[in-house]
C-alpha cells in the first residue's frame, strides 16, 4: 500500500516530534503493509513554511534511518499546501513541492470554508501542468454542511484534474461523526480516489490503514479499495496512466443473500 499523506518528518510541523518518533511511525506503517510513505509536512497554513530543499534533505535522512532499521519501506518527498490567494505565484517561484517531484500538488482547505475561485484555480494549475490532490475535504465544515458541493464541483472538472483523498480516521469515525458521514457519502458517490492516513504521531493519529480498509471494502468493494490504496497513488507518484475505476459495489442487504 501507498500512504500519500503523512506527517512523518521530525520536528518540521505538528507531526513527528523527533527522529525516534518518525522511525516509530515508519515501524507501525510497515507492520500495516504500507510500503511507500509520502512525507507531506504542512506549508503556508499560517503556522508552517518549509522550503522544498529542506524537505528533500529530511526525507533522505529518514530513509537512511529506516534502512538501518531494516524496514521494507520507502519515504518520498511532498508537501501539504494550504489553498491561499498567492498559491500560483508560490508555485512559479519554486516554493512548492509536488508529490514525488511530479505533477500533483497536495492541497488542503482552511477548516471552516472553501476558498472563492477554487474551480478557477484548478484550471490555472492545469495550464501550468499540475493537477490537485485535495486532502481530507470531508473534514471541511462547509463541505460537511453542503455535501453536494463536491459532487457539483467534480461534475464540471475533467477527470484526474482534481483527485479526492479522504483520511482513514474520518472513515473509521475517529475524526468525529460529521467527517465520518461525509467521507462515507463521498465514497458511495464514487468520488473518492485515495485513502491515506494523514498520520501525525505513533499514538493519537498513527499511520494505520487496516481498519479503514475493512470499512471501505464494505462500502465500495475490495477492487475499488485496492485502487484507492495502490493503483491511483502509484499513478500519481510515477506519472503513469490512471486505472479505469471500478464501479462502486453496493453492499447486499441481509435478505438479498438468500435471493
Amino acid at each position: 500500500m501507498i500512504d500519500l499523506h503523512n506527517h512523518v518528518l521530525p520536528g518540521i510541523d505538528d507531526g513527528a516530534a523527533d527522529m525516534a518518533e518518525s522511525v516509530g511511525m515508519c515501524r507501525i506503517a510497515a507492520s500495516e503493509g504500507i510500503r511507500v510513505i509520502v512525507a507531506t509536512p504542512h506549508s503556508f497554513d499560517g503556522d508552517h513554511v518549509t522550503a522544498p530543499n529542506v524537505i528533500v534533505s529530511m526525507v533522505k535522512s529518514l530513509n537512511d534511518a529506516v534502512q538501518r532499521e531494516g524496514l521494507d519501506l520507502r519515504i518520498l518527498p511532498g508537501m501539504e499546501i494550504r489553498v491561499v490567494p498567492e498559491l500560483l505565484e508560490l508555485l512559479l517561484a519554486g516554493r512548492l513541492l509536488a508529490l514525488n517531484h511530479g505533477r500533483y500538488l497536495l492541497l488542503e482547505f482552511q477548516h471552516a470554508h472553501v476558498p472563492a475561485g477554487f474551480e478557477r484555480l484548478v484550471g490555472l494549475l492545469k495550464e501550468a501542468g499540475y493537477g490537485i490532490v485535495l486532502g481530507h475535504p470531508e473534514k471541511n465544515l462547509r463541505i460537511q454542511r453542503d455535501r453536494e458541493y463536491l459532487p457539483k464541483l467534480m461534475s464540471s472538472i475533467e477527470p484526474w484534474d482534481l483527485i479526492i483523498q479522504i483520511s482513514a480516521d474520518s472513515l473509521t469515525g475517529s475524526a468525529g461523526p460529521d467527517a465520518c458521514k461525509t467521507a462515507r457519502f463521498l465514497m458511495k458517490k464514487g468520488l473518492v480516489h485515495v485513502i491515506a492516513t494523514d498520520a501525525h504521531s505513533v499514538t493519537t493519529r498513527p499511520p494505520v490503514l487496516s481498519e479503514a480498509l475493512a470499512d471501505a471494502s464494505r462500502i465500495v468493494g475490495q477492487s475499488r479499495v485496492q485502487q484507492m490504496l495502490c493503483d491511483v497513488p502509484l499513478a500519481i507518484l510515477n506519472g503513469i496512466g490512471f486505472p479505469q475505476l471500478e464501479e462502486v459495489v453496493k453492499p447486499r442487504r441481509w435478505w438479498q443473500i438468500f435471493s
